[in-house]
């Protein structure tokens, strides 16, 4: 990602064109949050009044706290922004995942302002150049940059900091599995023992072999079941047994080729459970499994840059688009 500090000054006037390149991009949306979203801002926040721009977009790039308030301020009045959120012909986007006029969705700005906001707090706390990998600041950027894509992850952005470069090379996607601040202090602390498994009060585990347990937490997860939906227990116990029977291939060819964390390679497989019933299911990713389909699959997901990165509310469509071929 490009240094976030580049700016361009438009002639007044100009009318506003979609930009081209990836430098166009950042310059675009930069200026827009020092200039058009910092004016929404001093509207609705008294605090902000008499802050420019330049000062405001700083002031809340550097502050975690400030910058999630500044986020769920924006989801919660959308309304404000809504001269903002227009595509390229000027209609009203109401979708995160469709491109706006500077050519980039909602769901990739808030992406971009949470990795600029790591690198600014990595800068500060472990020194360096976020942008030079032979820097602590910069070797930490590097190894978790690709994981750092939802709003929500920038109130975990100081707690990730701490945390050994190893062990954040080693949890990868796992890294979004994670979202409590407490677990990531733990992981800190105890960077030599088991990486605790994340699970916001799920249904009391039954006793499950290892493997099945990690699926068992993870379709009881929260922001799983808001993909799923809820089901009776029993569902839940067939699921996780199907699941449990997926073939070594699966992990190596699908999961950890493509990166996915466990709720993602949840949601994706039971979308497949769904599709191909039991039988079918087992057949294509049980043992023995179909090689050629699985890494078939495989090939079809990552062409469509499905990844670490991927919104969980959009891995079902993918997964049945891969499956249909």
């Amino acid at each position: 990602m490009p240094r976030d500090e580049v700016s361009v000054t438009k002639p007044e006037g100009a009318t506003p064109r979609a930009p081209h390149s990836h430098n166009d991009v950042v310059r675009v949306i930069n200026d827009t949050l020092k200039g058009r979203v910092a004016d929404v801002f001093r509207s609705l926040i008294p605090a902000f009044e008499g802050t420019k721009g330049d000062e405001f977009y700083e002031l809340v790039m550097a502050n975690s706290e400030m910058l999630h308030g500044c986020i769920s301020i924006f989801n919660r009045n959308r309304s404000a922004f809504r001269n903002l959120l227009v595509d390229a012909r000027g209609r009203p986007v109401n979708d995160d995942f469709v491109a706006l006029r500077c050519g980039r969705s909602v769901h990739d700005v808030i992406a971009m302002i949470v990795r600029t906001h790591a690198k600014r707090h990595f800068k500060a706390t472990l020194g360096g150049d976020p942008n030079d990998p032979t820097t602590k600041a910069g070797a930490m950027y590097k190894a978790i940059n690709e994981y750092l894509i939802h709003d929500w992850q920038v109130a975990l952005v100081p707690h990730y900091a701490p945390l050994p470069l190893a062990k954040v090379q080693e949890m990868g996607p796992r890294l979004l599995d994670i979202r409590e601040a407490e677990i990531l202090d733990s992981i800190a602390a105890n960077a030599g023992g088991a990486l605790p498994v994340h699970s916001p009060r799920p249904p009391a585990t039954p006793e499950l072999p290892q493997r099945e347990q990690q699926w068992w937490k993870a379709l009881n997860d929260s922001t799983v079941v808001k993909v799923l939906g809820q089901r009776p227990e029993s569902e839940t116990r067939e699921l996780v047994a199907a699941l449990g029977e997926i073939n070594e291939l699966v992990h190596a060819d699908l999961f950890a080729r493509l990166g996915l964390s466990t709720f993602q390679a949840a949601v994706a497989m039971v979308t497949a459970y769904k599709l191909l019933g039991r039988a079918g299911f087992r057949t294509q990713f049980g043992v023995p499994g179909k090689p050629a389909v699985v890494a078939a699959i495989a090939q079809r997901l990552d062409k469509r840059e499905v990844g670490p990165h991927t919104d969980l509310r959009l891995m079902p469509q993918m997964m049945e688009a891969a499956l249909r071929g």
